[in-house]
């Protein structure tokens, strides 16, 4: 059930709708180019729509209302995505998490790599989403410095879209989607809200790079976006700093100074940071083993993630997630 095809969609686009639909038990249905199904369950109250940019690119939208807490299994590919998301979608989003997001209409910006990851979807979350991913083949078509911008992007963004078009673009992420208020468009309309949004989106990256120019600070920028990039991304692997710097081709006294001025934070301390936060985040329900978060936030040994997370916390992760637990059934 839910492994539904369409000849549109090449395997990488199929990497970002097929397991949310056979998780679900969603039955897809042709809807012209499109793909469209529901489910209503005693887990999920679930409606997804995935409609192709030719082969090179897919806006996926789900509105998602999660009944019980369920483990999700997910893919990534090797693209650029723009999104426009809830705030607990945006919670589960690799991307730097702004410090007030909204409700609704959180929209972020982030490359993402090839990838299998696991998370737990809590009972009474709201998971909607309008995503437009363009593989790198989207922008081999298009030239000049949005195509070139692009491509870089792909590498080294990850950021909550703040302070620039975030409006403009979930309204426009909105209309590519009927789900949201939108119609469902033909391959030609699509693929030109499709370009309004990848303008917007390369747009307001440009730009900041000419400010970051401007101020003499582009270089330094660049190189912490990748880094904290790079952190997001894999923050199941080794972090050490050297092999950040490694990754980054820059020396690890070079990296921490430039972090350190840009930020105001140590590259460590932004890494034990991050990893504690989703730790923490994960420990608020009991769908994954103590074990099996020290293992998605970059600890081999249950042991050190416990010892890391008392020293951060000030309590055991065991002692953390019964009290997130108990503070829950109370209300």
């Amino acid at each position: 059930m839910g492994r539904i095809r369409n000849s549109s969609f090449s395997h990488a686009i199929e990497d970002l709708y097929l397991p949310q639909v056979e998780q679900f038990g969603i039955a897809l249905k042709c809807c012209g180019a499109a793909l469209a199904g529901g489910v209503s369950n005693e887990r999920v109250d679930a409606r997804v729509v995935v409609c192709p940019l030719g082969r090179a690119g897919a806006v996926v939208s789900h509105r998602i209302r999660i009944k019980r807490d369920i483990r999700f299994e997910e893919r990534g590919v090797l693209g650029l995505c723009v999104s426009t998301l809830s705030a607990d979608s945006l919670a589960l989003c690799p991307v730097v998490q702004p410090g007030d997001p909204h409700e609704t209409g959180n929209v972020a910006v982030f490359g993402q790599d090839r990838y299998e990851r696991s998370y737990p979807l809590r009972a009474g979350s709201v998971q909607d989403a309008v995503s437009v991913t363009f593989l790198p083949t989207w922008f081999d078509a298009r030239e000049g410095a949005g195509a070139a911008c692009a491509r870089e992007l792909i590498n080294t963004a990850g950021d909550a879209c703040v302070g620039g078009p975030e409006l403009a673009l979930d309204g426009l992420l909105r209309s590519l989607s009927p789900l949201f208020g939108g119609a469902m468009l033909d391959e030609r309309r699509l693929a030109v809200g499709a370009d309004a949004v990848a303008t917007l989106a390369i747009g307001w990256y440009a730009e900041r790079e000419r400010a970051e120019r401007a101020a003499g600070t582009l270089a330094q920028a660049r190189l912490v976006r990748a880094a904290r990039h790079l952190v997001v991304q894999h923050l199941d692997e080794d972090l050490s700093l050297d092999r950040i710097a490694r990754d980054l081709l820059v020396s690890r006294t070079r990296l921490c100074a430039a972090f350190r001025r840009e930020t105001g934070e140590g590259l460590g301390s932004f890494v034990r940071r991050v990893r504690m936060e989703r730790a923490a985040y994960l420990l608020e329900d009991d769908v994954m083993s103590v074990g099996e978060i020290a293992a998605a936030v970059g600890y081999q040994r249950a042991s050190s993630f416990t010892v890391a997370f008392e020293r951060c916390v000030g309590c055991s992760p065991q002692h953390w997630r019964k009290r997130v637990l108990e503070a829950r059934a109370a209300t």
